[in-house]
C-alpha cells in the first residue's frame, strides 16, 4: 500500500494522552487496519465507517486537551499560571464545537466534558496560588479568567498581598527614650503636663501613626497594581520571567510576588 510501517498504540491507564493517541493512530491507519483484518483469520470485527466517524468527531473534542496536557507538563517554562486561562479556552472550545457538531455521540461526550470541567475546576478561580500566578503572568492578567467576578476578587487579593509587603518593608517607628526619674521626683509642672514623664496621648498617637502608615501602604499598593493591570498584556510567545526582570524596578512589590507564585508548576510530572 506504499504506506510507512506503523504500529497501533495501546492506551495506558495512568496516561490519559495514550487514549487520545490510540484513537488518533487507529483513525489515521483505518485503511491499513481494515485491510489487515480482512486477510487475517480473526474474530475481531472491523470497525464500520460510522464507527470511524464517531472516532473522528470525538478526536476533534479531545484534541485541545491533548495540547493542554502536553503544554502544562513542561518543566522548563512557566506553567502554573496557564491553568486558569487554559481552562477558559477549553470551555470556550467545547461550547463552540458542541454547537457545531451534528454527531450525537460527540455532542453527548462534549456535554459530559463540560459538566465534568465545571465540577472539577469551579474553585480554581478562588484558589490564591492559582489566581495570583495568573494575574502575575503579564500575558494573562485578568483576561485569563473565565469568570470576571473571580478576576476582580483576585485582583483585590493581589492588592492585599502587595499592601502587606509594603507594610513589612516600612521601618518601625522609633520610640522616644523615656527620661530617667530620680529617687525624689520633682513636683509636676501644672503648666506642662508632659513634665510628669507620662504621655497620656501615647496610645492614641501610636494608633494614628499606624493608621497613616496602613493608609499609605494601601494607596501605594493599589496604584502599583492598577498601573500593572492597565499595561498592555505581553505577547503569549514572550517569556514572563524576562518581563519581570525588566520591570522589577517599575513594580518592585509585584516583582517579589511574581518570584513567589510564578514558579509554581502545573503538573507534578511530565507525560
Amino acid at each position: 500500500m506504499n504506506r510507512p510501517v506503523l504500529k497501533l498504540i495501546q492506551e495506558v491507564d495512568t496516561r490519559w494522552n495514550s487514549t487520545y493517541l490510540m484513537l488518533q493512530r487507529l483513525f489515521k491507519e483505518r485503511q491499513s487496519v481494515g485491510a489487515a483484518l480482512a486477510t487475517l483469520k480473526t474474530d475481531v470485527r472491523p470497525l464500520s465507517s460510522e464507527d470511524y466517524e464517531t472516532a473522528d468527531a470525538c478526536l476533534q473534542l479531545l484534541s485541545p486537551f491533548f495540547q493542554a496536557t502536553v503544554e502544562l507538563s513542561e518543566e522548563k517554562r512557566v506553567s502554573g499560571s496557564k491553568i486558569i486561562p487554559m481552562t477558559k479556552m477549553l470551555m470556550l472550545y467545547l461550547n463552540d464545537t458542541i454547537g457545531k457538531t451534528s454527531h450525537d455521540t460527540a455532542k453527548l461526550l462534549g456535554q459530559n466534558m463540560v459538566s465534568n470541567m465545571q465540577n472539577k475546576f469551579d474553585t480554581t478561580g478562588s484558589q490564591t496560588a492559582l489566581t495570583l500566578s495568573t494575574l502575575l503572568d503579564p500575558r494573562f492578567k485578568t483576561i485569563g479568567f473565565y469568570n470576571q467576578v473571580q478576576a476582580a476578587a483576585s485582583a483585590k487579593r493581589l492588592t492585599a498581598f502587595c499592601t502587606q509587603l509594603r507594610k513589612n518593608a516600612q521601618p518601625d517607628t522609633p520610640t522616644e527614650e523615656q527620661p530617667s526619674t530620680s529617687a525624689q521626683p520633682a513636683l509636676a509642672n501644672v503648666d506642662n503636663p508632659s513634665s510628669t514623664g507620662l504621655n497620656l496621648w501615647e496610645t492614641l498617637d501610636r494608633d494614628a501613626s499606624e493608621a497613616r502608615t496602613a493608609r499609605n501602604a494601601t494607596a501605594d499598593a493599589t496604584v502599583e497594581v492598577q498601573r500593572y493591570m492597565t499595561d498592555p498584556p505581553l505577547e503569549r510567545s514572550k517569556d514572563p520571567l524576562a518581563y519581570w526582570v525588566d520591570h522589577q524596578n517599575v513594580y518592585p512589590n509585584l516583582f517579589k510576588l511574581a518570584k513567589q507564585f510564578l514558579c509554581m508548576p502545573a503538573s507534578s510530572g511530565s507525560i
